[in-house]
């Protein structure tokens, strides 16, 4: 495993103990009524913009939640930081995010659960100014990337430690939005940025070329978790998100133009060409199913546990709700 120099997960998940402890209790766990077609409410909340939670974007709009008798109302969260947060405070019933943010609340007590796994590979590219040919033409330059404990946190140490590079050897710009990013490199305020596309693929517009993907490195993301009693309470709407999960993730592949719709309209990005670029790159990422694997899980235990300082658990499988796919 990489070794890492980021704290900012052990921060998030006290931040989200704060927040379970304020909560109240009972609010958002307990059995959802359905409604008068028979449907269960049930609201997601996602923490990027981009074409990564196209999985999402399809069930959606294309009416699979629908099919699976779920009214699902979808939520952007402004970072991952927020995601354990928003479970915790009952914003959300089901969270998708960087795994290792739940796993760093869980190791500090929060009683969450596994139940679904649509990226276990970053989503991210890095562009960057002409001037930089190579990673380590970035030593001693600015890196735009979104937040403390972000998926592209994780990726740039990731990155950089992949070409014989440290942490420190660049500075880390901590960059609210995806467009603020791109802004910044296309000013010269940074030398590269990190994201995923379509969203930061729009700096090639102004002169930026693409340095590097890391869709081949393994990371637990797009890791869909739930507070244990919320499954316990709602077994039968997880177990619908779950059949939807399925089928969405196969419907991505075989609908490519109305996948490209999906992400014009959630990303933001209106260009044919960039939506159909993120289409192509994410079909090598996204899942061929929802199942969690307890390796990429065990990856998240451990990458908290040595930002805080601990013992990450033995067994993980304990966190992981593995039957949600059978009859």
């Amino acid at each position: 495993m990489n070794k890492k120099i980021i704290s900012a997960v052990a921060t998030a998940a006290a931040l989200a103990l704060v927040l379970t402890g304020c909560a109240g209790k009972g609010v958002g766990t307990a059995p959802v009524k359905a409604d008068a077609n028979g449907a269960l409410p049930i609201t997601i909340g996602y923490t990027a913009l981009g074409a990564g939670y196209s999985d999402l974007y399809v069930a959606q709009d294309e009416g699979i939640f629908a099919k699976h008798g779920l009214k699902v109302t979808l939520n952007r969260l402004n970072d991952s930081s927020q995601l354990v947060a928003a479970l915790s405070s009952n914003s959300v019933n089901i969270g998708v995010g960087v795994a290792a943010d739940s796993a760093a609340a869980i190791m500090k007590g929060s009683d969450l659960k596994y139940v679904a796994m649509s990226e276990p590979h970053y989503n991210l590219e890095m562009w960057a100014s002409p001037d930089v040919k190579t990673i380590k033409d970035l030593k001693g330059k600015k890196v735009a990337i979104s937040s403390p404990g972000s998926q592209s946190d994780f990726g740039l140490t990731d990155l950089l430690e992949a070409n014989g590079m440290k942490r420190e050897d660049v500075q880390a710009v901590f960059v609210k939005s995806v467009p603020a990013e791109v802004a910044a490199l296309g000013s010269g305020a940074v030398s590269a940025l990190l994201t995923q596309p379509p969203n930061g693929t729009q700096s090639r517009e102004k002169g930026a070329h693409r340095l590097a993907s890391l869709a081949d490195l393994q990371f637990p993301l797009g890791a869909y978790t739930v507070q244990s009693k919320f499954l316990q309470n709602n077994r039968e709407a997880v177990k619908r998100f779950y059949a939807a999960e399925a089928e969405s993730l196969q419907y991505l592949r075989s609908h490519k133009p109305e996948t490209v719709k999906a992400i014009k309209k959630y990303s933001g990005v209106q260009s044919d060409d960039l939506a159909n670029y993120a289409y192509d790159f994410f079909l090598t990422v996204w899942s061929q199913t929802p199942e969690v694997d307890p390796k990429v899980i065990k990856q998240a235990f451990d990458e908290a546990a040595h930002n805080a300082k601990s013992t990450p658990p033995a067994d993980v499988t304990k966190y992981i709700d593995s039957t949600l796919a059978a009859a």
